[in-house]
């Protein structure tokens, strides 16, 4: 029997890739036809994950993925603070000195429990509906100090952050919040003399 001979030249030989690429490549094309609803919920699941990671870092809110200044990670960018900040003798100093008007940014059912003798409630998250009315009693030139409820809650660096945008300039932060005020044994509403000289 005579043999024909094939048309078809030596076969071509393939260019060399990476194994890992082309096995990958191939289970994946083998999990999308065993498996065609789980790999379009896998595809949904990354898209989302790839819209959040956007939006996350064009939000001037989001988190941070990598150390903040001051070396926290995990925390909003809101609330890394760039405003100075004063501990709690220093804000006790004012007080006594009447050298700044103090604002309580916790929520108004925690300052009506207590305060800082004299601090006035503007409660943060409650911004949008008591900014208008918190405007007037606010004059721009003047001194604040600024208090939330403790080291990491974010309020009054957050409301300082705001009240910078509407002009105000002479902001400070306290460090540790009313936790530290009551820490430190200083004068509260409830307590006007305190434990602390």
């Amino acid at each position: 029997m005579r043999q024909t001979r094939s048309n078809q030249g030596p076969p071509a030989s393939r260019p060399a890739a990476c194994p890992l690429v082309c096995g990958t490549g191939a289970l994946l094309r083998w999990f999308a036809a065993r498996f065609p609803h789980a790999a379009r919920g896998a595809i949904l699941v990354m898209a989302a994950l790839l819209v959040g990671a956007v939006y996350n870092m064009a939000n001037p809110l989001g988190i941070r993925w990598h150390p903040s200044p001051d070396g926290r990670i995990g925390i909003p960018r809101a609330y890394e603070s760039r405003l100075p900040q004063i501990n709690v003798d220093e804000a006790l100093s004012i007080l006594r000195s009447h050298g700044a008007v103090f604002v309580d940014s916790r929520d108004k059912k925690d300052y009506d429990r207590d305060h800082i003798p004299g601090a006035i409630s503007f409660a943060q998250r409650r911004w949008v509906e008591v900014w208008p009315e918190m405007k007037s009693q606010l004059p721009p030139d003047a001194a604040y100090v600024l208090y939330c409820y403790g080291s990491h809650c974010g309020l009054s660096t957050r409301q300082g952050k705001r009240l910078l945008a509407e002009g105000y300039e002479r902001l400070l932060v306290l460090d540790r919040g009313w936790n530290g005020w009551r820490e430190a044994g200083h004068p509260t509403n409830r307590d006007p003399n305190g434990k602390a000289d």
